[in-house]
């Protein structure tokens, strides 16, 4: 279950699980294109009771749905920054994957910008460094080209996308997300001073390993690259195996 409060961080985070009064650390999540607060929802039963699991709400879906969809990703992120004002000095930890890497790594980018080094750990899935990935143009395709390009990267979307009313609901926030991520090229993306974490799944065609390490080059301190069994979603293919090494990890910093 995630609750929500009616503040800033309320309107962009929702925590889940109860992690009591002060947890330890705080887990930041992003979730991909087209997902919601829901989508790590079953992480704070899988994670260290001490540590407070948040997933970041964007605009444009669940109770969000009325709000227009944001206008980039490096807008969106200095939100979710402003929302973490509250949590300034604890321990924070910043997970994202797909479009939700980059997303995470902006929002570290603007908390480092205004604090520095606060971010104990970035970890950034399933997709390649900002600076090396192509330019893409999937959020232009008709609408029947561009549900079987997104069920192809989701198969959790393919069940959705056939029923003609979620179609209507789903398809322009979807789209909007795509716009977000394609768009976002930035030229000469800073180095951040987290430990970092890349991770992926062995079979997904989108990202290599060598994609998981160019990362690195906009690390300053640790950096690791990590694959698991799975393609692109690997991270729901076996759950347990993805967070599991976060709490190996968390350990640790």
């Amino acid at each position: 279950m995630y609750t929500r409060k009616a503040t800033t961080a309320g309107l962009w985070l929702r925590l889940g699980g109860d992690p009591g009064q002060r947890p330890r650390r705080r887990l930041i999540c992003m979730p991909h294109a087209g997902g919601t607060a829901s989508t790590y929802g079953t992480w704070p039963g899988l994670l260290p009771q001490d540590l407070a699991v948040y997933t970041a709400q964007y605009p444009g879906r669940q109770d969000r749905f009325r709000e227009p969809p944001a206008d980039s990703i490096e807008d969106m992120a200095e939100s979710i920054a402003s929302a973490l004002e509250p949590f300034s000095g604890d321990p924070l930890v910043v997970f994202g994957h797909s479009m939700g890497a980059y997303v995470a790594y902006e929002v570290v980018v603007e908390l480092e910008r205004r604090h520095g080094p606060v971010v104990d750990l970035l970890v950034v899935s399933g997709v390649i460094a900002p600076h090396r990935k192509g330019a893409g143009e999937v959020h232009k395709l008709g609408d029947a080209e561009f549900v079987a390009e997104v069920a192809r990267d989701n198969e959790s979307f393919a069940d959705l996308l056939v029923n003609p009313d979620l179609i209507e609901v789903l398809l322009p926030m979807i789209r909007d997300d795509y716009r977000l991520f394609e768009l976002y090229r930035p030229s000469d993306p800073p180095a951040v001073h987290a430990r970092m974490l890349a991770t992926g799944g062995r079979t997904d065609p989108d990202v290599d390993h060598d994609g998981l390490v160019s990362w690195g080059e906009l690390a300053t301190g640790d950096f690791e690259a990590v694959t698991f069994p799975g393609g692109h979603f690997y991270l729901v293919e076996d759950e347990a195996a993805l967070v599991g090494a976060l709490a190996e990890r968390l350990r640790s910093v």
